[in-house]
């Protein structure tokens, strides 16, 4: 006898064969670096969410598919809080791309800052995540799992009550998948650049100068870190990483090898920015005077230069990787 949870897979996959449009064609090619093919895109799934957060997609209630099978999908309903706050803010659909090369995320069909990615760089935050105690088996199955994520075309839209005054705002289009950074041609608002130095007892320093010496003169630096995460970093030759931003976005190095990134200009900045405070109109002088800061801060971050290289007491026999500013 099938599982009922195979049975309401089913019943999902039915859902998705039916839906209208054109699948989301992940821009990656079909073949692995282990030289497999694999490649599964799907259309775009529109999740309506009722006043009551109850979700349902082509018609059809999700709670009503789980009656069918004796399934409870109760766990799905989103809490009504924030439907009434997507509403109220006239947030009318969020909207997440997989595209292979990263996650884009859309507000009412504007696109906002998203993550980028290739192999290398979801290779390199796999290894990293064994700093977080992530058990060996589990990161075996991350790294089985990326060729995957890399090959899968996915676009799930999530929908909100419409509020009663407002004019319904269509999807953006569906072939429109990533939107490419343009970085503005201009000088730097503000230039910060600096290295930290950890020593072995995880104490660090700027130019020599330590956290216990600033201690000494009644300034408290918070930056210690423990022994144990030092030999963690030793163990794993994570010599330096760099946080960098620069005018196309927010990028992260480990001994030279960049992470996922952030992407941003100055108008998906300010698509974020307006958003922000959309949803946050605040409501005393000081909270309007906060959104309004925050509104203001957000678009300026593609103009700031700033580079923080920390470096890593290197463990017993270990090479140094040359460390540079990108």
């Amino acid at each position: 006898m099938m599982r009922k949870s195979v049975w309401i897979l089913l019943v999902v996959v039915t859902l998705l064969l039916a839906a209208c449009g054109p699948a989301m064609s992940p821009a990656t090619d079909s073949k692995t670096p282990s030289g497999e093919i694999f490649l599964l895109a799907l259309p775009r799934i529109v999740i309506d969410f009722d006043a009551d957060g109850n979700p349902g997609t082509l018609g059809m209630k999700l709670e009503d598919a789980g009656r069918l099978f004796g399934a409870d999908m109760s766990g799905m309903r989103l809490n009504k809080y924030y439907v009434d706050w997507m509403t109220a803010a006239n947030v009318q659909h969020i909207e997440m791309r997989q595209t292979g090369d990263g996650l884009a995320l859309l507000a009412n069909g504007q696109p906002l800052p998203h993550v980028a990615w290739d192999d290398a760089s979801l290779q390199q935050a796999s290894d990293l995540a064994a700093l977080f105690n992530v058990d060996s088996q589990s990161l075996a199955l991350v790294k089985k799992l990326l060729p995957i994520m890399r090959r899968l075309g996915l676009d799930v839209v999530a929908k909100f009550p419409l509020r009663p005054d407002a004019k319904a705002i269509a999807l953006a289009d569906p072939a429109v998948v990533m939107a490419k950074a343009k970085p503005e041609q201009a000088p730097a608002t503000a230039i910060v650049q600096f290295e930290i130095k950890y020593d072995e007892h995880g104490v660090p320093a700027i130019l020599g100068i330590s956290a216990q010496d600033l201690l000494a003169l009644g300034i408290e630096a918070p930056l210690a870190l423990h022994m144990d995460y030092v030999r963690s970093l030793q163990a794993r030759n994570i010599q330096h990483l760099e946080l960098r931003t620069k005018p196309d976005g927010l990028f992260l190095y480990v001994n030279g090898n960049p992470l996922p990134n952030l992407v941003w200009d100055n108008a998906l900045l300010t698509s974020a920015a307006d958003v922000y405070g959309q949803m946050n109109p605040g409501g005393s002088d000081q909270e309007k005077q906060a959104v309004g800061f925050v509104k203001q801060f957000i678009p300026t971050l593609d103009n700031m230069d700033i580079a923080i290289l920390v470096h890593f007491p290197l463990a017993a026999g270990a090479q140094p990787i040359p460390a540079k500013i990108h």
